[in-house]
């Protein structure tokens, strides 16, 4: 097993995120259906992992999927090269109609319904859009593969009850947070940050002209939000843990954000060697398969008594997401969901669980498939640091309950563990991958 841990020769991408080469967050543009609000930062300056894009007013959970729908099919439908002027185009995980050899098409179930208990009172089920594009897909797997598994860009939509909320991952801190351990010179350092900042900006271009958009052929939803410009507050509200430079210089980059596990065995090339795009994609639909449906979880897969209860993990797909060099699974478990939202919808852009399946590129022979934890230690204490404190201190929380979260990261890896040691060592079964894999 590898533990990836960021180095202190790669702090200055951490400074220059911090100092926002290209931000968004001081936009001044109106229209007619915006208000502008500008979050002010108090107490110096700092990073958040969450950011919020735009308030619906005087919408309920039953409009989340119309919302997140509309957005998704925008993007689905829209050149954004040529409509918003964006440098490349982007997709949505499950929709890139461009994909090959069978081009995907949009379907509601692209979304992933995530359980919203942030507000006590009024609980629903959210949806993650997941947005792709292959051009900073690229740059960012090329810092190594094991970053995979902090992608694609997650965006959220949810509700109180009252109002509607987009949020995204703020690209900037996650950039900052988990690929710090990038290296190269300063000028590809100052690239690399401005690619951050062009994310986070693109992101939000996108989300607030899929609100916008009256064209029904493009982001038609079939509903009372067809052909009709959704009115919406922007706003950059920086929300979760706030991270100063000192804090992510002598702290969180000494933790470590991925764990990888490495596989031998015998690939599907004429010398036994893996191929990438062939072997690492068996591996992870033997994962995905292992992880079940909704209907049928991952405890019920004999073998799999030992899973946590009540888990009821699942796969997030059906077919792992392809991002350039590597294969993204995401696992899902509606208990340990609940429990991660419970403590703010903020949170839920957080959510799945993922892992990435790729051919080591470390070893000259592609000999070697690995697997990329994002690690449940770091994402729980890092990710949502200070969250259960909050919660406890609010009394959202009882002692006991505190005592349950201490442990929770343990848990959902050991899951995560058992589900992929079922698939890796199940070679030629009903869901084996046939690479006859032993750990390296």
């Amino acid at each position: 097993m590898t533990m990836h841990t960021k180095l202190l020769g790669s702090l200055a991408l951490s400074s220059l995120l911090m100092m926002g080469l290209t931000g968004c967050g001081d936009e001044t543009t109106n229209t007619t259906n915006i208000t502008n609000i500008t979050e002010e930062v108090v107490g110096g300056e700092t990073i958040s992992p969450y950011q919020r894009v735009a308030i619906i007013p005087n919408a309920a959970w039953s409009d989340v999927p119309a919302i997140a729908g509309k957005i998704a099919q925008y993007v689905v439908n829209t050149n954004e090269a040529t409509a918003l002027g964006l440098p490349t185009n982007w997709v949505i995980a499950g929709a890139n109609t461009g994909a090959t050899p069978i081009p995907e098409t949009y379907e509601p179930t692209d979304l992933l319904p995530i359980p919203g208990m942030g507000v006590a009172d009024s609980t629903g089920t959210s949806r993650v859009i997941e947005f792709c594009n292959k051009a900073y897909a690229l740059e960012a797997v090329g810092t190594g593969r094991f970053h995979g598994s902090a992608l694609p860009c997650e965006v959220s939509v949810h509700s109180d009850g009252t109002n509607v909320y987009v949020d995204m991952l703020d690209a900037e801190a996650i950039f900052n947070i988990f690929f710090t351990d990038a290296e190269g010179t300063d000028a590809e350092m100052e690239a690399f940050a401005a690619m951050a900042s062009a994310v986070k900006s693109e992101l939000r271009t996108m989300i607030k002209a899929g609100l916008e958009d009256t064209n029904e052929s493009v982001s038609g939803t079939g509903d009372a939000f067809s052909g009709v410009n959704i009115p919406y507050t922007e706003s950059t509200l920086a929300m979760g843990p706030a991270f100063t430079q000192n804090k992510i210089d002598n702290d969180i980059a000494f933790r470590s954000p991925y764990l990888v596990y490495k596989y031998s065995g015998t690939g599907s090339a004429a010398d036994g060697s893996f191929v990438k795009g062939t072997d690492d994609k068996a591996l992870a639909q033997a994962v995905i398969d292992t992880l079940g449906t909704d209907v049928s979880t991952a405890d019920k897969t004999p073998g799999l008594e030992g899973l946590s209860a009540l888990s009821a993990w699942r796969s997030g797909r059906p077919d792992p997401i392809a991002i350039p060099n590597v294969q993204v699974v995401e696992a899902c478990s509606p208990k340990y969901a609940k429990k991660a939202t419970a403590l703010g919808n903020e949170y839920i852009t957080a959510l799945p669980c993922e892992f990435t399946v790729y051919v080591d590129e470390t070893d000259d022979t592609n000999q070697t498939l690995a697997i990329s934890f994002l690690n449940p230690n770091f994402m729980f204490g890092t990710m949502f640091e200070g969250a259960v404190q909050n919660a406890f201190m609010n009394g959202k929380l009882t002692k006991a309950e505190v005592i349950e979260y201490s442990t929770l990261a343990d848990v959902v890896f050991g899951d995560l563990r058992m589900i992929v040691d079922h698939a890796v060592q199940d070679p030629n079964g009903a869901l084996g991958h046939g690479l006859g894999l032993t750990i390296k």
